[in-house]
């Protein structure tokens, strides 16, 4: 890209090259990888990447990789609905947010937080404070539950390595163990649900969407007041969103 005058930033141009390079490989890479994709030195590579890392652009992953950071997401977060998470994909959480007059969220893992990406509000405003980007604690909402309730046991572990868990209302889970208890109910009937336990006064069904490999990706959700909202009304419909959306994201893939 260049300015008026034609003129470019090489270093800004590699930063971009390099967040570009790890979008495209959300599992993570290598710094060796990176310098040879980029055509950089280790050193040069390394730099730009601890300058984004300061900023939350890129964060160190377990396993000695890096990946796009959080921050990278909020500022994609600035942009028009119709250019993120829009298109086929969008659709179904749209149709059963129609259907429902509820809110439908659509949330993907980030240590122990399930982060909004995607969110078509109730027709009745349900909290204005949970909108995209809201980071919601994984044992204390629907979403998380089910993905945690979907995740190898040692990854539950290095979540979570001590018994104690944080409260985030009175009717949080508390315990790890009480939290595990949970785990066969929901991989049987194919969702968790969420009484009271982020937000008091609201609660939700969530499921998962899957990739084309059949992996969990992201977590989809619907949610009411609790004087109005029943699970078992909603179970059905949000099921059949999320399998469509599945078939979509695997199309994407294929």
């Amino acid at each position: 890209m260049t300015n008026s005058k034609g003129r470019t930033s090489s270093t800004v141009a590699g930063a971009l090259r390099l967040l570009c390079l790890l979008a495209e490989h959300p599992e993570g890479m290598r710094l060796s990888e990176l310098a040879r994709r980029l055509g950089l030195g280790k050193s040069s590579a390394h730099l730009l990447l601890a300058t984004l890392a300061e900023y939350g652009f890129v964060e160190r992953a377990g396993d000695s990789s890096y990946r796009v950071g959080l921050t990278a997401f909020e500022v994609g977060s600035s942009v028009p609905d119709s250019a993120r998470f829009g298109g086929p994909l969008a659709e179904p959480m749209r149709a059963l947010a129609d259907e429902s007059g509820e809110a439908v969220s659509l949330a993907l893992p980030r240590g122990r937080d399930a982060i909004i990406v995607q969110r078509f509000e109730s027709a009745r405003v349900l909290r204005a404070e949970i909108q995209r980007g809201t980071r919601m604690p994984m044992h204390s909402c629907g979403s998380g539950k089910f993905l945690l309730a979907n995740m190898p046991d040692e990854a539950v572990d290095r979540l979570y390595p001590d018994e104690a868990l944080p409260e985030v209302t009175p009717y949080s889970v508390r315990t790890k163990g009480e939290l595990r208890a949970l785990f066969p109910a929901i991989r049987a009937n194919g969702y968790a649900e969420n009484h009271d336990e982020y937000t008091e006064g609201i609660v939700g069904v969530a499921t998962g969407v899957r990739d084309a490999s059949g992996a969990y990706v992201a977590a989809l959700s619907i949610a009411g007041p609790t004087n109005r909202f029943r699970c078992e009304q909603w179970v059905g419909p949000l099921l059949a969103a999320a399998e469509k959306m599945s078939a979509l994201l695997a199309d994407r893939w294929t």
